[in-house]
Formats: structure tokens, C-alpha cells, sequence
């Protein structure tokens, strides 16, 4: 007797959903999966590529669905609203609800909502090319924000238009572990950058400064500042973190609702295996490989194992082929070796194909996909 089949939604087609999407359809051990992966984009998003984008120094951050995702997995053009855990149900916008049997959750992230400038999507990452583009020669550009997406955004804009005057600010200045490196307060110096220790106001672009200073608004702001997920989980009822997060422990399960997984930007792990994870495409491709893991031990009868993600590097673009790449503890702490300049943009460059990569050799080869492991060692 033919096995009876079970319907698996992933809601979200980042990268944490496109790789449980792939392992999940081609897993030859439950051969009865049929994925459906709910998203409304034409394609998938690099998000990663999305400041150049902005930049105009790429045309487009979209990679066909074709390329990414398993012939096997059915791509849903469609945005989900909530989910009723209890009767299994996906609602989605102006189109009808959707029955699954096991849900991933992989909704992804972006930047606090503002009228402000952004590169959170690729829409937004178009306008922002659009605009600067509009720029008359001398115009001044601040960029909120001077983590990763902050100071990636300034260098390629001080590349695309040296012309432009361009200042981040921050509350700390370059005070993130990545950005702070002396490597990258000087490439920004050679590109004419100007780093502020300062506040946006989100709503006018007004720069607050020490002693309750401000400076006007400039030509064009651009916000990277802070994190913000889809408000699914929170309006469906289900158990979320104070940022709106859901919660999942350490299998990826959702308390009391071992059909519901969830992966990527938009869960919080609970307990020590969880605590050093950041939200990032090397976060988000491990997790959503494990959520599959898990689903699939699940359907199997077999005990699903915690995770245990370790970290490589971090990595910076800044520009024309120059980048900075920092070695890394698992648990994401730094180790004292750094590749800057060249080096640095190569290596930096690698990382973006290889996420692209691994998405489509999963897609070929399910299961092909591994990731280092041993930050719960060095967490204990």
C-alpha cells in the first residue's frame, strides 16, 4: 500500500526556507513530501547583493526560482497573513487558505519600518538606486546605522558616486564588533566617508548629535537600523520573543506545536544552543537545514536532534573588490586573524556565491549541504 502523502508549507523563500524547501523535497527517506514554498516574489532575493543594488553597481539582486529551489517543491506566489495551528491552516492574501500537515516557519527580516530610505527588499533597494541616482553632485547622503548593512551601503555608494558627501551615523560610531575594526575605519577614510557618533530620527532624517545638537536632514537618508520581522506569528497566537521573533527550542519546534518549525531571521532559539546565533544568511541556511532534519526524523519515528551551528567568519563588503573577513570562533567570537583589502573583497565575494551555490546544489543533490558544528562545547 502506497504511504499516505504529507504536505509540508514553508512560509518564507529566503534562504532559510529555500534550503528546508530543497532538502524537504528531495529527501529520498520520506518519499511521499510534497513541499509547498509560499512566497510572494518572482524570484529569490540575494539579499546580501541588495546594497549594491542600491548602489546601481548590479542590476538586479533576483535569482530565477528555478535556479535555487527543487523541481519537486511547488513555489506559491502568495503572502501568508496567519496560521491556525489547531486546524493546520495557512491564510493568505486574496487567495484561499492553505492545508498543510507540517509547517516551517522562514518568514526572514529587514529593517524598522520608516518613510526614510532603506535596502530591506529589492523593491526598496530600486527606490534607493532611484533616488541617489537624482542626486546633483555635492549632495549630502547620510546612512543610519554603521553595523554590516550600514557601512556596506555607504562604500559602495562612495563608489558608485564619489561625488556625493556621505556620513554615517551611529550612536557609537563604528562600535559593532565587524565594523569596528581598524581595517575598516580606514578603508572609509580613503573613501571620503564621514563616520558621526549621532542619532536619525526615523520619520525626518534629522541628525541628533551629543548635547542634543541636530543638523538638518540630509538630501537622502538611508536607514539600516535595527531589525523587524513579519508580524505572522505574533497575529497568529503563537508563543514570540519581545521583538515578535517566534520561539522555537532547540530541535526548531515550536512549544506545543510539534508541527510548527521555524528557521532564519525570524525565530528565536531558546537555551544555551541558541544564544550566539545572529540573524544572517550563515545563520539562516543551517537552520532551515535543520528544521528539515528535523520534520524528516519526525515523519521517521527517530528522535530529532538539537542544533549545533558554528560560525567561520563574518564578512564585510567594501567596495570595488575590497572587503574585511574575520575568523571566528563557532560560538561567532573573534579570533585574532583578518583578511582586509583584496584579499579581504575576494574572500568576501566567494561567501556570496557559495550561498547561492549551496542553495542550488541542494536543489540537485538534497542532502549534499553541510555546515561546521561545536559552539555548545565552547558555550557550556
Amino acid at each position: 500500500m502506497m504511504a499516505e502523502m504529507v504536505h509540508v508549507v514553508v512560509v518564507g523563500g529566503g534562504y532559510a526556507g529555500v534550503m528546508a524547501a530543497n532538502r524537504l523535497a528531495g529527501s529520498s527517506a520520506v518519499p511521499r513530501v510534497q513541499v509547498t514554498l509560499v512566497d510572494p516574489g518572482e524570484h529569490f532575493t540575494e539579499r546580501i547583493r541588495l546594497h549594491q543594488v542600491a548602489a546601481r553597481t548590479r542590476d538586479s539582486a533576483g535569482v530565477k526560482w528555478a535556479e535555487v529551489l527543487h523541481p519537486q517543491a511547488r513555489h506559491l506566489p502568495a503572502r501568508a497573513v496567519s496560521i491556525d495551528a489547531g486546524h493546520r491552516t495557512v491564510a493568505l492574501a486574496d487567495q484561499e487558505s492553505l492545508h498543510f500537515d507540517w509547517l516551517v516557519y522562514a518568514v526572514g527580516s529587514g529593517e524598522q519600518a520608516t518613510p526614510l530610505l532603506s535596502v530591506t527588499n529589492a523593491e526598496a533597494a530600486t527606490t534607493t538606486a532611484k533616488a541617489i541616482a537624482e542626486l546633483v553632485s555635492g549632495s549630502t547622503v547620510t546612512v543610519a546605522g554603521a553595523g554590516p548593512t550600514g557601512v556596506e551601503v555607504a562604500c559602495a555608494m562612495a563608489v558608485s558616486r564619489p561625488d556625493l558627501a556621505i556620513t554615517v551615523v551611529a550612536p557609537s560610531g563604528l562600535g559593532h564588533p565587524l565594523t569596528g575594526a581598524p581595517a575598516v575605519a580606514r578603508r572609509l577614510e580613503r573613501l571620503g566617508i564621514r563616520v558621526m557618533d549621532g542619532t536619525v530620527d526615523p520619520a525626518t532624517g534629522v541628525v541628533a548629535t551629543a548635547g542634543a545638537n541636530s543638523q538638518p536632514a540630509a538630501e537622502a537618508t538611508i536607514w539600516t537600523v535595527g531589525l523587524a520581522v513579519p508580524t505572522v506569528a505574533a497575529d497568529s497566537g503563537l508563543p514570540v520573543a519581545e521583538d515578535g521573533r517566534l520561539l522555537v527550542d532547540a530541535t526548531l519546534t515550536v512549544a506545543g506545536h510539534e508541527r510548527i518549525l521555524g528557521a532564519g531571521d525570524a525565530v528565536t532559539v531558546q537555551g544555551a544552543a541558541g544564544t550566539h546565533l545572529r540573524p544572517s544568511c550563515a545563520s539562516a541556511i543551517p537552520l532551515g537545514a535543520h528544521a528539515a532534519g528535523v520534520l524528516l526524523a519526525r515523519l521517521a519515528g527517530t528522535a530529532p536532534a538539537p542544533i549545533d551551528i558554528g560560525y567561520l567568519l563574518q564578512c564585510l563588503d567594501l567596495g570595488v573588490g575590497h572587503g574585511h573577513v574575520q575568523i571566528v570562533h563557532p560560538d561567532d567570537t573573534v579570533r585574532r586573524w583578518a583578511l582586509t583589502g583584496r584579499a579581504g573583497g575576494w574572500a568576501k565575494e566567494q561567501v556570496c556565491r557559495m550561498t547561492v551555490g549551496w542553495l542550488a546544489k541542494e536543489a540537485r543533490r538534497p542532502g549534499s549541504y553541510t555546515w561546521p558544528s561545536g559552539p555548545t562545547a565552547a558555550l557550556r
